[in-house]
């Protein structure tokens, strides 16, 4: 994962979400039902070009697998993959489904 994308767990949420007071986009997909069409590698590099094009007024992270069961339900996420963003942990925008650079881009301009 490039360095410009964090991986969110359930033990640096707090410090790289909630206390982070620039927006962070995440990711929020399964790996291991998404990798027998490649998509999770699209995603991700989707990510990628995003956090290089918005840093560092963003910050870009996807979410640890282990820990995608516990925040769909804090943050009422129905599906994978999901976008969200959020500012101090609050939601702001969301995209359900495979998105491409133009759908976040406007997502983030909605900020």
């Amino acid at each position: 994962m490039a360095s410009l994308v964090c991986l969110i767990q359930s033990d640096n949420f707090e410090q790289e979400v909630i206390a982070e007071k620039k927006p962070v986009l995440l990711l929020c997909m399964r790996r291991l039902y998404m990798s027998r069409d490649e998509e999770f590698p699209r995603q991700l590099k989707v990510m990628e070009d995003i956090a290089t094009k918005y840093s560092p007024e963003l910050k870009v992270g996807v979410l640890e697998e282990r820990f995608i069961e516990a925040f769909k339900k804090n943050y009422g996420v129905i599906g994978t993959p999901t976008f969200l963003l959020l500012v101090e942990g609050k939601e702001r925008g969301r995209i359900l489904g495979l998105a491409d650079h133009e759908m976040l881009t406007n997502l983030i301009s909605h900020l």
